[in-house]
């Protein structure tokens, strides 16, 4: 073997390496980023059918406003998320549901 050939031979191993190294390299980084990508397309999803419900509940009230029945409305809130009552209503709870 010639001291020309083993040299050629040292530089094509370094590159070898170096093109092994570089090809990993833009496999990990593709990976990384697809992803990325994945989780900001369910992030996407996720607000559009926010979007969806908020648009579904604005037309629900905006049917409330027009029939003119506010008032039923109102007290079905207090009565569902405040657990409010009438005057001298009396309200029982079933203590055996879960």
């Amino acid at each position: 073997m010639t001291v020309k050939n083993t040299k050629n031979r040292k530089h094509s191993i370094i590159l070898a390496v170096l093109f092994s190294a570089l090809v990993c390299y833009f496999v990990a980084t593709f990976i990384s980023l697809q992803t990325k990508v994945k989780a900001e397309e369910r992030e996407v999803a996720d607000l559009k059918n926010s979007y969806q419900q908020q648009l579904d509940d604005n037309a629900e009230l905006q049917m409330i406003i027009d029939s003119g029945n506010e008032s039923a409305y109102i007290e079905k809130i207090a009565r569902e998320q405040y657990g409010y009552a009438m005057p001298e209503e009396r309200v029982y709870y079933d203590s055996t549901a879960s």
